[in-house]
């Protein structure tokens, strides 16, 4: 994949027809992006949270992942990805079904273990600049 988008890069910067056409080519390229994107980020609309909540020890992988403190599956890799911006925006991005799933993901740590939840919120928001918003989100599901 790098190396199409670097040959592809290439073949724009070396493309020497008219500015319409560039313009033409730029635009197609930006809807791969976008599209490619957003589809990524839906990603996890249907998500099963409560059967990661249910089992502890699963939960506690998942934890251990996004803490740095174990192995991280495929999925995992990708929470952590974005859990800095959904924590830090309390999920402003997230469709409507990927909120309830944070949500619950959550108040589910949280129900769980107290102190996780805690040291998990401190790890990436340890100014406590985004707390109110957070346990706002939490409340009200908003």
């Amino acid at each position: 994949m790098e190396n199409s988008l670097h040959y592809g890069f290439l073949y724009f910067l070396q493309y020497k027809h008219s500015g319409a056409n560039m313009r033409s080519w730029l635009v197609c390229v930006l809807a791969v992006v976008v599209s490619c994107s957003a589809q990524h980020y839906n990603r996890y609309d249907n998500f099963n949270a409560d059967s990661i909540i249910q089992n502890e020890r699963i939960l506690f992988a998942y934890y251990k992942c996004v803490m740095d403190k174990g192995p991280c599956t495929k999925d995992g890799k990708n929470f952590k990805r974005v859990l800095p911006e959904t924590l830090t925006t309390a999920c402003a991005r997230c469709s409507p079904k990927q909120k309830l799933v944070v949500r619950k993901m959550l108040l589910g740590i949280r129900a769980k273990s107290e102190p996780r939840f805690l040291e998990l919120l401190d790890k990436y928001d340890p100014e406590r600049v985004n707390r109110d918003a957070l346990y706002n989100f939490l409340v009200t599901g908003v």
